[in-house]
């Protein structure tokens, strides 16, 4: 498939009609598969990509869970609306022109969705035509039909698609996204439903050969099922429309949470809980600094004399030493006499005047102090216990009194500076009533949320017992068909049908075996290309039965997405799309809008060299100008074929189309890159 043409007619930000030429053309002898849009946010570069869902697909390209109501008030606000006008357009058109080609055969076919709205009404058209000829006489319904089929939407979600999509696959906590893309991928909601249709098929053939009164019954009880099964979707479509919903208010959340940020709304919040951690400080303050003036009457004013106080310390031991000489010599001198007295008792009368000379001698030289006592006065006379008590106090002035009082001063110091900051937010923070209007408005859309989600529930609970009566009901009817099987008259078409059931749940599963390892191996190729050396995703593996992807490291080990970095992330998710692509089999343009918005550089030179020149053979590129830059347009300039500026001008109201990028590149310096 090529687009070759899109066309838009007041449609969103684009007034009056604009016609897009998107065939890929040739310069220099080669077909180049790049068409790339700038623009700048809000200017209209996600219109295009909405554009060319809304022509293949209408309702279903909001979601498949989109109401027609919800789809008629989106197509009339997506009418263009100029301000500045006296008289607006009441309709609006998306026409899409593209090459297709179906076994071997090249068509090509218009395909024009206009829309006109008449006082409360609103008319919606889709007109088909094949190489210049309009289809058949066929209903809207029909044509619809008949585009789905020609590009199914399960996988045209995998060619067309924006920043959001690569987010979700990326983002994700479970893989519910990507196994619902897999599962319309392998086109295994059209063989569920063959296989419901089979069933349908098979039971009304049955029924008519019964009797008429169980004939009766089992349409009665068919009946039942189908409005059952109308029942359940019902509660779908309310599940879909609740969430978009949902997703609107918690938009409007996000906004109004923004403002109170900046009105200081987050302070204010916290207002009161900052004006408590205020008095635990200053009581905490007020509790140290009595610690510090305790210290500081203590011991701490001595402290700050340290020689003197080695000095008192020295002269302290030294008097201690000498009292003890002293003491030990008022000691010897009163055990002389009984020291002589007993040398007397066995010595000669005549020795005893020698004796007592020699004892007295010997004793002068063991009363006499040491050296460095013999200058030593005593000063202080203190008594033992006072000794002790007064060195103590000399070593804690000396090595603890300072370090008490500094461990103090920094506490004081810290608190002091948690309270400027607190007090500075205090000050920062409005008064509540300031900003009571801002918090009501957020309490309400809280409130408006937890009850949307409340509905999501109460829809959920009423479709799941829908679904369970609808078994229930399939049940009962089945075994009322079974007691009576005899009676069946069975004919080839009843055996073939009924033989076709287990072919088809046979079919499924080779074909998601097959797809699945053939998807595995697509990735692999896929995210080798994108990845930088350092990246640690190499592959991933897929579950047959639940989809669940597992993300393989290096050393095939399983990697939690959620250990990945933010570009890792988006990588593999670009990766994945592409992988799913190359699996479809299908030839279809590929259209991304805003793809390298939360990648670093590293990723985004992978992307523009490995990816957008061979992601197929026609790539629609819409980017900003900080995405696709200088560096990336001279990187992609051998692949692009042409380009278009989107600009809005709020004078005007609407955008204009220019051919050409942000800046002028001319057809020489092109040349020269090629």
């Amino acid at each position: 498939m090529i687009i070759e043409r899109l066309r838009i007619c007041d449609f969103g930000v684009f007034r009056a009609e604009h016609v897009f030429e998107l065939s890929p053309r040739k310069k220099y002898g080669t077909k180049r598969p790049i068409v790339l849009f700038g623009g700048l946010n809000g200017s209209g570069k996600t219109t295009i990509l909405t554009a060319v869902r809304l022509a293949l697909y209408g309702k279903q390209a909001l979601g498949r869970a989109t109401s027609q109501k919800k789809y008629e008030d989106y197509l009339r606000e997506s009418i263009h609306r100029n301000v500045s006008s006296l008289v607006n357009s009441d309709s609006a058109s998306v026409a899409l022109e593209f090459q297709y080609s179906n076994l071997g055969e090249l068509s090509r076919y218009h395909v024009v969705r206009s829309w006109m709205v008449t006082g409360t009404l609103l008319k919606e058209t889709l007109t088909i035509s094949r190489d210049g000829v309009a289809l058949p006489e066929v209903s809207s319904e029909q044509c619809q039909g008949f585009l789905n089929e020609l590009i199914p939407i399960g996988v045209s979600d995998l060619f067309f698609f924006d920043g959001e999509k690569i987010a979700e696959l990326a983002e994700e906590e479970g893989n519910s996204a990507l196994a619902d893309a897999i599962k319309r991928l392998l086109g295994l909601d059209l063989i569920e439903r063959l296989a419901s249709d089979l069933n349908v098929y098979l039971r009304r053939q049955r029924t008519a050969s019964l009797p008429k009164d169980t004939r009766l019954k089992l349409e009665q009880y068919d009946a039942q099922f189908t409005e059952l099964e109308k029942q359940r979707d019902d509660e779908l479509v309310e599940i879909g429309a609740i969430s978009d919903e949902i997703k609107w208010h918690e938009t409007q959340l996000a906004k109004l949470e923004d403002t109170l940020t900046t009105k200081g709304g987050a302070w204010a919040s916290q207002r009161e809980a900052l004006k408590v951690r205020q008095l635990v400080l200053e009581h905490e303050k007020n509790e140290i600094e009595s610690q510090l003036r305790d210290a500081l009457a203590d011991l701490y004013p001595v402290s700050l004399a340290p020689t003197l106080l080695k000095q008192l310390r020295a002269q302290l031991e030294s008097e201690s030493s000498l009292r003890q000489w002293e003491l030990a010599t008022e000691i010897m001198r009163d055990h002389i006499p009984k020291l002589t007295g007993a040398l007397y008792k066995v010595l000669p009368d005549d020795l005893h005047e020698k004796v007592a000379n020699t004892v007295d001698h010997v004793l002068v030289d063991l009363a006499s102090p040491p050296k460095h006592l013999e200058k030593v006065r005593i000063v202080h006379d203190l008594a033992k216990s006072s000794h002790h008590q007064v060195i103590g106090w000399i070593d804690e002035a000396l090595h603890k009194a300072r370090g008490i009082v500094e461990e103090l001063k920094n506490k004081i110091e810290t608190i002091e500076g948690e309270l400027a900051q607190v007090s500075l937010q205090i000050d920062r923070a409005p008064d509540v009533d300031t900003i009571k209007n801002d918090l009501d408005a957020i309490r309400m859309e809280h409130s408006t949320i937890g009850t949307l989600h409340e509905k999501i529930a109460s829809h959920k609970e009423k479709a799941k017992k829908y679904i369970w009566e609808a078994m229930e009901l399939n049940r009962t009817m089945e075994k009322l068909q079974e007691g009576l099987r005899n009676s069946f008259q069975n004919t080839t078409a009843l055996e073939l049908a009924s033989a076709t059931r287990g072919l088809l749940k046979e079919f499924s599963e080779e074909l998601k075996n097959r797809k699945l390892h053939q998807l595995e191996k697509e990735f692999e190729k896929a995210f080798a290309q994108l990845a930088r050396k350092e990246d640690i995703v190499v592959g991933a593996s897929i579950d047959v039965r639940t989809f669940d992807v597992n993300i393989v490291g290096r050393s095939n080990n399983i990697i939690q997405k959620k250990q990945l970095s933010a570009g890792e992330k988006q990588i593999y998710a670009i990766a994945m799309l592409q992988a799913l692509a190359r699996t479809s089999g299908r030839k279809l343009p590929m259209i991304i809008d805003t793809p390298l918005g939360r990648l670093d550089s590293h990723h985004r030179n992978k992307l523009v060299q490995h990816y957008f020149p061979t992601a197929s053979h026609q790539v629609i590129i819409l980017s900003t100008d900080t995405e696709v830059d200088k560096h990336f347009y001279s990187e992609l300039a051998p692949y692009i074929s042409h380009a278009f500026h989107i600009a809005y001008d709020k004078n005007e109201g609407g955008s204009d189309v220019t051919e050409g990028y942000f800046w002028k590149i001319s057809e020489e310096e092109l040349s020269d890159v090629s």
